[in-house]
């Protein structure tokens, strides 16, 4: 169901997203794809815990944490059920918390990160509408975060999948449809934001139905063994996470701020693009994540390897394909369906590529050395955050748009990159020969031949 899942986000990007360039003004347009930016950082308020709880519930299956912190939590978490229970409490009162933040932040920052964007449109009323709309259905959408956590963490991700199907193909056919009958952004956004709503709300039952009775309407109860557990794992990880990926997705939000509708837009779409082929090529290796955890608990390193050396594999060469695929053919789709909106020029897109493998790559590596539950993303995102900070108004400035995924790529690469293979390497005695020239050189190299004879032209 993964592939089913995945091409039906395929199908949603070559029907929904060529209809919404060519019958959308660019100031909505603009707009649609600035809300999809706010929502991608308005997940980042999760803050690592997701992936923190994820391999928290996989060590629990096996009877117990598999703690790297204290003895005490192992000792205390001896039956499955009651350690999932107390998971399940903690999570509730995590992100019972979480969410109070994520809605204060959508109605404050996201509220004034939009108000230039919409003030150039024919009706405002509309834009704010749909505004609404998005503030209240990724409060939803993020409640219904925790649901999905705990699904993964036990393994259910076929079953997590179809159901993702499901509610993205009710939004995808709603959305097409209203685009067809003249609808706007607003009607747009709400048929495209009820798969969001109406996933939520599935998820909370499969995890109420796969869970130990009654542990999700037990009050919320904080476990000092569990925080114990997740909270110095899941802070560094998020820290993490928001210094680069927020920085990235900032870049988006801050030129839309300062650039002319058409030319935000285009970077805009580009950025989009690029999420949803990471987002493509992700599962053959995010997919496996808990069964790695567990291989980790199970001290089964050599399969647990063999795994991870297939998923970076087949990601990289995913993303590869769907970056070399939108750059060569981009410009001549744009212009058979009359899009509104323009486009990057293709300098700017084989360095967002290039950015993005250096970034899946060293992602991949720190999600490998994690399953130790050694938790380092603070320090490489953390150190990468800032060079990207220091390295993109520099950049900007003196080569235009195409220095800021410029400088992201420089701050990966001078970081990032070595930081990550560095701590796997060591842990798990890999071979690149084996691993990272199949898996990172060859497509690194493909993207960055393309960009080099790109710029002397």
């Amino acid at each position: 169901m993964t592939w089913a899942n995945l091409g039906l986000r395929m199908i949603s990007l070559a029907v929904l997203l060529p209809l919404a360039l060519s019958l959308l003004p660019v100031e909505e347009v603009n707009l649609w794809l600035l809300f999809q930016s706010i929502l991608a950082l308005q997940a980042m308020v999760d803050f690592g815990f997701s992936p923190t709880f994820v391999r928290v519930i996989s060590y629990a299956r096996v009877g117990g944490l598999q703690s790297s912190n204290t003895e005490s939590s192992v000792e205390s978490l001896k039956s499955k059920e009651d350690a999932l229970h107390r998971v399940i409490g903690t999570m509730r009162f995590v992100y019972r918390r979480l969410n109070a933040t994520a809605f204060f932040l959508m109605v404050t920052v996201g509220t004034l990160a939009i108000i230039r964007p919409l003030e150039v449109m024919q009706n405002p009323l509309q834009g704010w509408l749909a505004w609404g709309i998005i503030v209240t259905s990724g409060a939803i959408g993020f409640w219904g975060g925790r649901f999905s956590t705990f699904l993964q963490g036990i393994d259910q991700i076929a079953l997590l999948q179809r159901w993702q199907t499901l509610t993205a193909a009710i939004s995808t056919v709603l959305a097409v449809g209203v685009l067809l009958l003249g609808g706007g952004l607003f009607m747009l956004i709400l048929a495209m934001q009820l798969g969001t709503v109406l996933g939520a709300f599935i998820m909370r039952w499969l995890a109420i139905r796969d869970a130990p009775a009654n542990a999700w309407s037990c009050k919320p109860a904080k476990d000092a063994a569990i925080i114990q557990e997740v909270g110095p794992a899941a802070w560094r990880s998020g820290l993490g996470v928001a210094s680069t990926y927020g920085t990235i997705q900032g870049t988006g939000v801050i030129y839309a701020q300062i650039a002319a509708p058409a030319q935000a837009a285009a970077f805009l779409l580009a950025l989009r693009l690029m999420q949803m082929l990471s987002q493509f090529a992700n599962p053959p290796f995010y997919v496996r994540i808990p069964e790695m955890s567990r291989l980790y608990a199970e001290k089964k390193i050599d399969r647990l390897v063999e795994i991870a050396t297939t998923g970076m594999i087949r990601v990289n060469w995913l993303l590869l394909s769907g970056i070399l695929a939108v750059g060569w053919l981009s410009d001549y789709f744009l212009k058979m369906i009359d899009s509104n909106t323009p486009f990057v020029s293709p300098e700017v897109w084989w360095m967002l590529g290039l950015a993005m493998l250096l970034e899946r790559t060293g992602a991949m590596h720190l999600q490998l050395y994690s399953t130790t539950n050694h938790i380092v993303w603070h320090i490489a995102n953390g150190v990468t955050g800032v060079l990207m900070l220091c390295l993109i108004p520099v950049s900007y400035s003196l080569f235009g748009i195409i220095g800021m995924p410029l400088g992201i790529a420089l701050a990966y690469a001078g970081f990032y990159i070595p930081f990550s293979l560095m701590r796997s390497y060591r842990t798990f005695q890999l071979n690149p020969l084996k691993i990272d020239f199949p898996a990172s050189v060859l497509p690194i190299t493909i993207v960055l031949t393309l960009l080099t004879f790109g710029v002397i032209e």
